[in-house]
């Protein structure tokens, strides 16, 4: 009996969980890739998690970039790097990238990566008729798949509908095998949660439902069940958003409400956080001040 209760304690002490870092380590020593160059992407994978969304100074882009290409020379077989170079030639450089593009659809694990990637490829250079193609195949391949319900987000123009996936999506990343079984780690899915709450946020603020707005971020991201190493993969994000909502909070004409919600959000981990870094340097809220 006592040993049935341990074991009942240890699994209800576990979390089952996904991480980018373990997602790295797992797939690219599959492929025999040494463990020097793994321990590199993953760090670098950490460094430019922020790159694309909010840096801008062509300095340190190229100086990242640089770095990847390096890494990626040590063994092509690194579909994690060609995937990252892939992404900053699309989004900061605008330069053709076919090139790693080849590379990752040839080493990725995952197959609907290959033709994903290279719909979004086709498109970007304006053949659209070729992207179109691409869609299709993923249509009939991955008909009534998790994967397909992913996909549909980034082809849905209307912001309305495009919410309405993105929630319904979450719902299905709650499920831990098919997460890993599409390679969806939790940093993604966070990051996932963390924009869809931004845009509910604001709808609701721009209705005039203000107490609304609130509880949909503690509902959504205080309350969500994540390891802070996911938050603190996602801390641009995640600081971006409470300093939104703690405006927001501010509005709230009830004012034991309105404390008991600034209470719940100071006592996050990335609230802990910021408090760290202003006792070390009072200017570290400024650049995110300036983004809101």
């Amino acid at each position: 009996m006592k040993k049935i209760i341990i074991i009942f304690l240890l699994f209800s002490s576990l979390s089952f969980s996904y991480t980018r870092k373990e997602q790295i380590q797992e797939n690219l020593s599959k492929v025999g890739i040494k463990q020097e160059i793994i321990d590199e992407t993953q760090k670098m994978d950490f460094e430019i998690r922020d790159l694309v969304p909010f840096e801008n100074n062509e300095n340190v882009i190229g100086e990242k970039l640089n770095r990847l290409l390096a890494l990626l020379k040590k063994d092509e077989r690194n579909y994690i790097v060609s995937e990252d170079i892939i992404t900053i030639y699309e989004s900061k450089i605008g330069k053709d990238y076919e090139k790693y593009l080849n590379l990752f659809t040839k080493y990725t694990p995952y197959d609907y990566e290959k033709l994903f990637a290279k719909m979004v490829y086709y498109r970007g250079i304006g053949e659209k008729d070729k992207s179109d193609s691409y869609y299709r195949e993923i249509e009939k391949k991955y008909s009534n798949t998790p994967i397909m319900e992913v996909i549909k987000i980034y082809n849905t123009a209307n912001e309305k509908d495009r919410l309405l996936q993105t929630k319904k999506v979450l719902d299905i990343l709650k499920n831990e095998e098919i997460k890993r079984q599409f390679g969806i780690p939790d940093e993604e899915v966070h990051s996932m949660n963390l924009t869809y709450t931004l845009t509910e946020v604001r709808k609701n603020y721009n209705n005039g439902e203000i107490e609304k707005a609130v509880s949909e971020y503690i509902n959504n991201i205080v309350n969500s069940n994540v390891s802070n190493e996911v938050r603190e993969y996602n801390r641009r994000k995640e600081i971006l958003l409470l300093l939104n909502v703690l405006m927001i909070n501010e509005e709230i004409t009830n004012k034991k409400l309105r404390e008991q919600n600034k209470k719940k959000m100071e006592g996050t981990y990335i609230s802990k956080e910021i408090k760290k870094e202003t006792m070390k340097n009072t200017d570290y809220l400024d650049k995110y001040l300036n983004e809101i």
